[in-house]
């Protein structure tokens, strides 16, 4: 793995699984227009896209018939699945050019503002800021997008699962800021 560039792992991934790139490309997308209703800086904001648009790398490494599973995943799939945050750092840490603050995107975006996320089970302010704002991001378009294992939500219904879940596994200041911006149509939305 050594001195392969992350631009070459995301060709791999978009040739292995075309709709988790078109995800990651979309979460990026997203996270430039949060970042600029957060009045990030530019090399926050810069960080923040990278980090989004390689949040699931690590899924690079999964198998197919894992990534592709229709209807709830199994208890074993499952496991193989919340392998890939720590799978998609360790590539990251083989590129020289990829800067902490965005592999700890990719580390710990299913981390959960009450503790029970995975891989590590951080909770509120432990879980890294940029890495709390992509998972609510993530969240938002893997329901109005769906996965194989979950149809798709409209947008009022995304949005008010996001909100439902303020507080607990999402940071809930954070979740308000997304929400306003689809309230003011300040996000595009368009479906795979």
């Amino acid at each position: 793995m050594p001195g392969i560039p992350t631009a070459k792992w995301m060709k791999d991934l978009r040739s292995k699984s075309p709709e988790t790139y078109d995800h990651c490309v979309r979460v990026a997308l997203l996270s430039e227009r949060v970042a600029v209703r957060l009045s990030l800086s530019s090399e926050m904001s810069m960080n923040l896209m990278r980090g989004c648009f390689l949040h699931d790398i690590g899924k690079l490494f999964l198998p197919v018939n894992v990534l592709n599973h229709s209807g709830p995943l199994t208890e074993s799939k499952w496991r193989i699945m919340k392998l890939h945050p720590v799978l998609g750092a360790h590539i990251l840490e083989t590129d020289k050019g990829i800067c902490e603050k965005t592999q700890e995107i990719v580390k710990y975006h299913h981390e959960r503002w009450d503790g029970q996320g995975y891989p590590f089970g951080l909770a509120e302010d432990d879980i890294p800021f940029l890495a709390r704002i992509c998972s609510i991001i993530d969240a938002f378009d893997c329901m109005i997008a769906g996965r194989p294992y979950q149809s798709s939500k409209g947008i009022q219904e995304a949005k008010e699962e996001l909100l439902r879940h303020a507080g607990t596994q999402f940071d809930g200041n954070l979740v308000n800021v997304f929400v306003n911006l689809i309230n003011e149509g300040e996000c595009l939305f368009w479906r795979g």
